[in-house]
């Protein structure tokens, strides 16, 4: 019985391996100031990390992609994509289990999280985005009816890290609201979180300086293209997964 399951799980790998190369292949999008390219690859992560394994999600999740890069020419990024979606995939699919168990107090425990992990990404931006925060107060001279009014102006300009983390605590509030009312959705959003930190640390400290010769922190160029590809992927892969826990039974 054991030989017999381990021989399903390989052909399982083997069959969502192939889908999630497709999927990543269908539609290549290139990110020319990234050295990277946007796909459809995380709608199969997410469905398959639903319907199987966690070890058997997370090789899959990470071998197909991490064959796409190799070819479409994207060479330099397959060992970190191996890895960064094997975790993907693999933690989806673990979070699925528990939610499946254990329901409402997974959700109230991970939306609680949410701000930590949100937290810690403002820490990560700071750290790495370099550069201040410039506030100019003064009187701007403004002609009404004739006469010269001085008014008062204040103006701030932010860094574009600042930005990155005002779209990162909208995006988190988002799904942290969303997850209380859809629990499919809050372990494909940590996956795609997993996803998203993960490439922006390969990318800031080997791809752009020790392969492409690109700066650094034009690693953060990433990060909204891999956010917009993880929820496509979200959009995509939540009425699929709604319907096949249905038909297994797991809702009502």
């Amino acid at each position: 019985m054991a030989i017999s399951m381990k021989f399903q799980d390989i052909v399982r790998t083997v069959v969502y391996t192939a889908i999630t190369f497709i999927a990543t292949v269908l539609l290549v999008i290139e990110t020319p100031a990234t050295g990277g390219y946007f796909n459809l690859g995380e709608a199969s992560i997410y469905v398959i990390a639903f319907i199987s394994s966690p070890i058997v999600a997370g090789v899959s999740s990470g071998l197909g992609p991490a064959l796409a890069d190799l070819v479409l020419g994207y060479w330099y990024f397959a060992p970190a994509t191996f890895v960064i979606k094997f975790c993907e995939g693999f933690v989806v699919s673990k979070l699925a289990m528990y939610i499946r168990n254990r329901g409402s107090t997974l959700i109230r425990i991970a939306t609680a999280s949410t701000g930590v992990i949100l937290s810690l990404i403002v820490a990560i931006f700071l750290s790495f985005g370099g550069g201040v925060i410039e506030a100019e107060f003064s009187w701007a001279p403004t002609t009404l009816l004739g006469i010269t009014l001085p008014i008062p102006s204040f103006r701030v300009v932010l860094p574009a890290y600042i930005w990155l983390i005002i779209a990162f605590a909208i995006a988190s509030l988002s799904i942290a609201v969303l997850a209380r009312i859809r629990p499919d959705v809050f372990p494909m959003a940590i996956g795609g979180g997993i996803m998203v930190l993960g490439y922006f640390f390969y990318e800031y400290f080997i791809s752009n300086p020790l392969i492409l010769g690109r700066e650094a922190i034009a690693a953060l160029f990433e990060v909204p293209v891999n956010i917009g590809q993880f929820t496509v992927g979200m959009l995509i892969a939540y009425p699929v997964v709604q319907f096949i826990e249905k038909a297994r039974g797991f809702r009502s």
